[in-house]
């Protein structure tokens, strides 16, 4: 996971090391994942992301995944860490903590 995966989200070259395959299939895996202890079958999602231009191609494939994999989704489009921490209490994501 480390190897692309930093403390903010996606890490590598896009189309070199990060390509839009590997974020369809990271799609996939985190809507199952999040989404199989759900009695819907259905995970909560929230995407942001920064204004790169590959940051758009990456979000599109990411969104791909999650959507074939029934996955519900919020996006925060490029928004700071505080709305989107505010979105994932609001939703009941995550609990609210001080």
């Amino acid at each position: 996971m480390g190897k692309y995966f930093g403390t903010d989200g996606f890490r590598g070259e896009a189309n070199v090391n990060l390509t839009v395959d590997h974020a369809f299939k990271v799609g996939r895996f985190l809507g199952w994942y999040y989404g199989r202890d759900k009695e819907d079958g259905k995970a909560k999602i929230v995407i942001g992301k920064d204004t790169r231009r590959s940051s758009y191609m990456f979000e599109n494939a990411l969104v791909a995944g999650l959507t074939a994999s029934g996955a519900c989704l919020l996006y925060t489009y490029d928004a700071d860490d505080d709305l989107h921490c505010g979105c994932l209490r609001g939703n009941r994501i995550i609990k609210n903590q001080k």
